[in-house]
């Protein structure tokens, strides 16, 4: 059989049971996106479930802290790897840049260099020129001066995300945790500690109830099994939204040879006499360092496995 591929897309060539997600953006007649290829405007994350499970309170939180007479605050949610931080703060992400008037800013805080370039466009973003940038990324004036002296100015109030900020320590390093008058800062960590966050409001993120974590899977993949049958292989992973994200997606994608509920979950459980595999979600796993269940999804990308034990 032959393909065609139109405006930039590949062709692909595989057999057996694969699935091939490839997405493109288009940014106008010139291809660019707005604020560069890594605007601080889109949150930078990975697949999110369908439905924000067992968050609720948590969401009714933050959302009252980005309300029009609460500003100047700092909130952390911390948790282990993998249970869903990200996705509660894309949420309210999602929430208030929908709303008028507000502007979300999203940087990922990883490491130094992503925190500094990060942060870096967004002052950009708020109005820094040329100049100003190239002095700051040159080392002729604080950069974290610079961008808190636009966060300060910004016309608009704003939510600023510092996602996966698993080492504090780089905030300290120039002084990037401020608070503002024009906004609201979230962080998302694992690291609970006090003494990293002075003065910041903490929320704990932790795996999901069982009925929730087996209503994630059936979201994903409604027909591959009862909601116990889904509560069983919850059980299996942890109960990590993260975790059972990847596991529904995965179930999801088997069309030509669909697996139910319970063939997915005697294959976590069945011994791989080949040896251990690297699943979907594995480095999640690592990540966590959760071992209450497995972590881990299998393989999405078509190749079906051997079991493991």
């Amino acid at each position: 059989m032959d393909g065609r591929a139109e405006d930039g897309g590949r062709v692909y060539q595989a057999s057996g049971d694969q699935h091939i997600n490839e997405q493109h953006h288009h940014y106008g007649r010139d291809g660019v996106a707005p604020g560069g290829p890594d605007s601080v405007r889109r949150p930078a994350v990975g697949r999110l479930p369908v439905v924000l499970r067992d968050r609720g309170e948590v969401m009714e939180r933050l959302r009252a802290s980005v309300g029009a007479d609460r500003v100047g605050e700092v909130f952390v949610l911390y948790g282990m790897g993998g249970a869903g931080k990200t996705a509660v703060a894309c949420a309210l992400f999602e929430e208030v840049t929908a709303a008028e008037g507000r502007v979300g800013l999203w940087v990922n805080a990883a490491d130094r260099a992503s925190l500094r370039a990060g942060m870096l466009a967004v002052a950009a973003d708020r109005g820094a020129d040329d100049a100003e940038l190239l002095a700051a990324r040159n080392g002729l004036r604080p950069a974290a001066d610079l961008v808190w002296r636009y966060l300060d100015r910004s016309a608009e109030p704003w939510l600023l995300v510092l996602d996966n900020t698993d080492d504090p320590e780089i905030l300290r390093d120039g002084s990037w945790l401020r608070t503002s008058p024009r906004g609201t800062v979230l962080v998302t960590t694992r690291r609970a500690a006090a003494h990293w966050w002075p003065g910041a409001e903490l929320q704990h993120i932790g795996v999901l109830p069982r009925e929730d974590a087996a209503l994630v899977l059936r979201d994903l993949a409604p027909n591959c099994g009862t909601t116990e049958q889904a509560a069983r292989v919850a059980d299996r992973l942890g109960r990590l939204p993260l975790a059972l994200t990847l596991a529904g997606g995965f179930l999801s994608h088997q069309v030509l040879d669909p697996w139910t509920m319970d063939s997915y979950g005697d294959r976590l459980d069945a011994p791989d006499p080949a040896g251990p595999r690297q699943p979907v979600g594995g480095a999640a796993r690592r990540r966590s360092g959760h071992r209450g269940g497995r972590c881990a999804a299998l393989p999405a990308c078509g190749v079906r496995p051997a079991a493991r034990p």
